[in-house]
């Protein structure tokens, strides 16, 4: 499979692409295009997050306790002090860091069950509508980034499996087939808790029938066209 540093600069790259295609054509602002670009980053490595001794499991476990700590300390200012948010939301971290990082890794394995297409998905939307509840983003740009999420980790499912075949010996290893599935058969109670997830999230999502229109409109895609090239490249070929 390929290492943290190809996964990580292939998705930033990919994503800081496509988020350049959206802040070029209008979608989104400067700052947007960041969030969408760490998005498809963050994407690209959360594949490996069952892998408990690599650097993917680490950083997502500590952004996701600094993430939930600071919205605890954020909803809670108004009634402790300074010490005591400081002292709570210090516990919470290092629970969700080490305790639930090593229940977590206790009942995954790496390439199992968040090694899929489901989980992809399922990523996709709870970061959608943790982006619109939490975040306070807008309906449009929480959609985009659970795409840019999707985005990111489809295409880490695919360097694992390009690196699955080695091209100068003509033959395909074992490994090949175990990175890009639709679910794991063989995980059935993680692959249903991912499916709750994702229609608990579903189900909270905001609306996203701006974000629709605005991806199936062919005038989207006119325009996308328009600013693709320079506006006197077409001169040369008259």
């Amino acid at each position: 499979m390929a290492n943290f540093n190809t996964h990580i600069t292939v998705a930033a790259v990919a994503s800081g692409l496509l988020s350049t295609l959206c802040l070029q054509v209008g979608f989104i602002g400067t700052g947007d295009a960041l969030s969408l670009t760490l998005a498809g980053a963050m994407g690209g490595i959360l594949p490996d997050v069952d892998l408990q001794h690599s650097y993917p499991s680490r950083i997502i476990f500590s952004l996701l306790g600094i993430i939930v700590t600071f919205l605890w300390v954020f909803s809670m200012k108004d009634q402790l002090s300074i010490i005591e948010l400081w002292i709570i939301g210090g516990i919470i971290y290092a629970v969700i860091r080490y305790p639930v990082w090593i229940i977590f890794h206790q009942y995954t394995k790496h390439r199992g069950a968040i090694h899929s297409l489901l989980a992809a998905f399922c990523f996709a939307i709870f970061t959608t509508s943790t982006s619109f509840h939490l975040l306070g983003k807008t309906a449009f740009l929480s959609w985009f980034i659970g795409l840019l999420v999707f985005y990111g980790f489809v295409i880490h499912l695919l360097l694992d499996e390009l690196y699955s075949v080695d091209f100068m010996n003509r033959r395909i290893k074992r490994s090949f087939g175990t990175a890009m599935k639709i679910i794991d058969t063989r995980q059935w109670g993680i692959s249903g808790l991912l499916m709750i997830i994702g229609v608990i999230s579903f189900w909270q999502a905001p609306n996203a029938d701006d974000f629709l229109d605005t991806m199936t409109a062919p005038q989207t895609y006119q325009i996308i066209w328009q600013r693709m090239l320079p506006d006197d490249f077409f001169i040369y070929f008259k």
